[in-house]
């Protein structure tokens, strides 16, 4: 949450609206559109019960989550609602912004990277990203958009609507250069900073 608090360091009062199971499931419905009748089929249940989920008035089993989790090819958590921190994101959010799959379409593109590219580089999976891209996810977990804006360099405002993506004058690959020389150790930052006809670093442990 370092990066969060960073870029909001007094967040706006805002009223916190969990998105809940049964308006989960009828998001996905309307997203795929299907009748009830058909994605009930889809989850394996009948239209009595996927309404009575739809309106809050049944709670599902963990079996049943799981289930309808991997029949719509997304996790059990996303399908299960919004966590607080997830919420709290999503608050802030304006409600014309852009969906977040067409967000990270465009990020991609400003970047000159495909999918495997990006996989490489922010380090979520290839399942991730596609599961975000062909699902039409409208909303960026929270987890996924810090992870997105430490990699990426991207605020945190490009993946809630805010502000619009600008490519920025450092490259992917020198943003990659760069973490891979901070995670490097004394030695192999010195081999690098010959390399550069730079100064080497000192070993302040020993001073």
């Amino acid at each position: 949450m370092d990066f969060f608090k960073t870029e909001y360091p007094e967040p706006p009062a805002v009223d916190v609206e969990y998105v809940s199971f049964g308006q989960r499931l009828r998001a996905i419905r309307k997203e795929k559109g299907l009748s009830q009748d058909d994605f009930a089929a889809l989850l394996g249940t009948s239209k009595q019960v996927l309404s009575r989920y739809e309106i809050g008035q049944r709670i599902p089993k963990i079996t049943q989550v799981q289930q309808y989790a991997k029949a719509l090819n997304v996790s059990a958590d996303y399908l299960m609602g919004d966590s607080a921190e997830e919420a709290a994101f999503n608050s802030l959010c304006p409600g014309d912004r852009p969906p977040f799959y067409k967000i990270l379409i465009s990020v991609m593109e400003g970047m000159g990277l495909d999918i495997p590219g990006l996989v490489r580089v922010s380090g979520l999976t290839d399942r991730q990203v596609r599961t975000i891209i062909l699902r039409r996810m409208k909303d960026a977990p929270l987890p996924i958009a810090l992870q997105l804006s430490d990699t990426l360099g991207v605020p945190l405002e490009v993946w809630t609507g805010d502000k619009s993506y600008t490519p920025q004058d450092i490259t992917v690959e020198a943003r990659e250069v760069a973490r891979a020389y901070d995670a490097a150790s004394l030695k192999d930052r010195n081999t690098a900073r010959l390399a550069l006809d730079l100064e080497p670093l000192k070993d302040v442990r020993h001073e």
